[in-house]
């Protein structure tokens, strides 16, 4: 008697985290991608270090022994790169693309699969951000501006704009995101090679791009996760560094003017801005903001020197 073969089961969706000197917030993001509900004979995790003090694959050391999680190495050259690096590699048909600073719910990854499986055609789907349990004022305004992104560039592209509900966009949230491999591909390969050392930006042209292709991009508040909105001085110093540094790195020109809401010209208008954008924090916490506020414009101004510099060698 014949004794049939189990038929092989295909991956079909990769998750690529990109992650640099982040090993406490990149374990907590590669345990919850672990603990999906979703089958995991059919997705992959692949984590791209770009470059960490401490290598992933140490701080990842008791993920790694079931095979389910691939840890690839560069050396530092920025988030873009890191991304071009991990979908060479992967085998699904599908990129996810979580950020390390992220934790995804048990039922993530099916919320991302019932809108492949009711909207066939469509070429890509955005999930949303939602703050942690812990969130500082610096965190506050970023949660903000990441809604000011979403809401502004799809408003201004003629697209749905709402981030609590369903919709088509041209933006979406660069942190949790997915796309069909191929259309990726094919919109990498028109930007051109990634700029390295650029940690920011990539993922609108990439946006930009796609809607040049012709990409059906569908956005579901369904698929969150949970990003963390708690940021150190230190962190603060070093986005706005790499910020500055990635806008000079940029043509200006071929990216659409991102949000940035007018400041009150008086310092008490600031403040009073500042307490309504984020009531719940104490004085002492809106103090330290309005008070280190000045080093994360004088470390993009660096940044963007940096970038200058480099430009001109």
């Amino acid at each position: 008697m014949a004794i049939e073969a189990t038929p092989q089961v295909s991956v079909v969706y990769s998750v690529l985290i990109p992650t640099h000197n982040r090993p406490r917030l990149l374990r907590a993001c590669v345990e919850s991608v672990l603990a999906q509900t979703f089958p995991p004979e059919r997705f992959e995790i692949i984590v791209v270090d770009d470059g960490s003090r401490l290598p992933a694959a140490r701080a990842l050391r008791h993920c790694l022994d079931g095979g389910r999680v691939r840890v690839l190495r560069q050396p530092q050259q920025g988030w873009a790169v890191a991304r071009q690096l991990g979908a060479r590699e992967t085998r699904g048909e599908i990129l996810v693309f979580l950020d390390d600073d992220c934790r995804a719910p048990e039922a993530w990854l099916e919320a991302y699969a019932r809108v492949y499986a009711a909207h066939p055609a469509t070429d890509g789907v955005g999930g949303a951000l939602r703050p942690g349990r812990r969130m500082n004022v610096a965190g506050c305004k970023q949660y903000r501006g990441h809604l000011d992104y979403f809401h502004s560039l799809n408003r201004d592209a003629g697209m749905h704009a709402d981030p609590d509900t369903f919709g088509r966009v041209t933006f979406t949230f660069g942190g949790n995101r997915s796309f069909r491999r191929d259309i990726w591909l094919e919109a990498q390969s028109s930007n051109g090679a990634a700029v390295p050392g650029a940690w920011y930006f990539d993922d609108t042209e990439i946006d930009l791009r796609l809607r040049e292709l012709g990409a059906c991009v569908l956005y579901t508040p369904a698929a969150w996760v949970e990003h963390a909105y708690d940021l150190s001085l230190a962190q603060r110093l070093r986005a706005a560094f790499r910020y500055g540094r990635s806008e000079a790195s940029r043509d200006p020109h071929s990216l659409p003017a991102f949000p940035h809401p007018a400041e009150p010209s008086s310092l008490h208008g600031r403040w009073q801005r500042l307490r309504v954008e984020c009531p719940a924090a104490s004085f002492a916490a809106r103090l330290w903001y309005a008070f280190t506020q000045p080093l994360a414009w004088i470390a993009r101004k660096l940044g963007q020197r940096a970038a200058n510099r480099h430009g001109t060698q």
